[in-house]
This record gives C-alpha cells, sequence and structure tokens, in this order.
C-alpha cells in the first residue's frame, strides 16, 4: 500500500502542526495542514456556502452533517488527503484527493476539488489550497490529477490552468441548474 506522508507527519487523528503558507501578496496569511475530524463543521459550512452560487458544485442542497461525516469515515486519509487552510486559528478552506473510480487500476489518477470561504475568494487562499494538495500527490501514489470545473467558473479554470492543469475534455449541458444547462469542463495535469 502506497503511504502518503503527512504536512506534519502525523495521522489524521494528532494534533496538527501547521505550516505556514506565503499569501501571493506577501506575509503569512494562511496556514495549511492536514484536516482532521474535528474541522467537519467548518468543512461543511464552507461547502455549503458554495451550494447556492452555482458555480463550484452540482448539489443544488445543503450536505448534512451526517453525510459529510460518512464521506470522511470512508476515505482512505493516507491515499486521498484532506487539508484545510487557516487564518487565525479559523478554518477558510479545504481541499482533498478523490478516487477518480474505484477500480484498483485507476489507482494512479485522482480528482481535486478546492473550496474557499466565499468571503476570502480571490486573495491567493484557493492557490496555497492547491499547491500544497500537488505537492503531496507524488507520495499519495498520484501522477494523474483531474478537476471537474463548471465551464462558467472561471476563477477555478484559471486558478487550475496557472499550475499547468489542460484541458482534457468538456461534458456540454451536463447539468441541469435552475432551469439553466451548464456545461463541465474536465482539466487534467499529468505528473
Amino acid at each position: 500500500m502506497v503511504r502518503c506522508a503527512g504536512m506534519s507527519g502525523r495521522s489524521e487523528n494528532d494534533e496538527p502542526r501547521p505550516r505556514p503558507a506565503q499569501h501571493p501578496l506577501g506575509g503569512t496569511a494562511a496556514r495549511m495542514r492536514d484536516a482532521m475530524r474535528a474541522d467537519l463543521p467548518a468543512i461543511l459550512a464552507i461547502y455549503n456556502a458554495s451550494i447556492p452560487l452555482r458555480i463550484a458544485t452540482a448539489d443544488l442542497e445543503p450536505q448534512s452533517m451526517p453525510a459529510r461525516e460518512q464521506w470522511w469515515d470512508e476515505r482512505d486519509h493516507a491515499r486521498r488527503p484532506v487539508v484545510v487552510a487557516e487564518e487565525g486559528g479559523t478554518v477558510v478552506a479545504w481541499g482533498a484527493f478523490t478516487d477518480f473510480k474505484p477500480r484498483a487500476a485507476y489507482a494512479p489518477t485522482a480528482e481535486i476539488s478546492v473550496y474557499v470561504d466565499p468571503a476570502k475568494a480571490g486573495h491567493g487562499i484557493g492557490r496555497l489550497v492547491l499547491d500544497a494538495l500537488l505537492a503531496r500527490a507524488p507520495a499519495c501514489g498520484i501522477d494523474r490529477i483531474m478537476a471537474i470545473c463548471f465551464a462558467h467558473n472561471e476563477p477555478s479554470l484559471r486558478l487550475f490552468r496557472s499550475r499547468g492543469f489542460g484541458t482534457w475534455g468538456t461534458l456540454p449541458d451536463a447539468c441541469h441548474m435552475d432551469g439553466i444547462r451548464r456545461s463541465v469542463v474536465i482539466l487534467g495535469k499529468c505528473l
């Protein structure tokens, strides 16, 4: 089994040792660390805040805490880590790798997700989360990374493209949200 070295060298249940991350405008604005189960309320709040914006997820209704706890409990944290960015002790963003498909031969390919508190969007925190996950990918046995974005989500498309992701495909009008059909862009990066 491939083990993914944690940012702190500890398991997801240990007390985290945050790493400072440089804000693109200078200074230490956020700290990256492995997520812990205690972060689930913040992770859920950030995710649910993205739903009414109709730009980052195809979920139409807020997720429940039991659903997020199941997501946490069923994942292999060694191969598919979850990380958070903190500012002043508050989780302001999170990201995770997820299996592309559950079949064993797809193990080297993962989907990446990055979610930022809407109040913190546009300040480079998503880039910090993305960079932290990209740095972890090889230790997690990942050499192909996919990001699935709505075609109208220009900030996410710019973010992933700024880190070398290219367009691997488009699913035209794949989603139906509030009476509008939305296309999905599949971005990818080979490590």
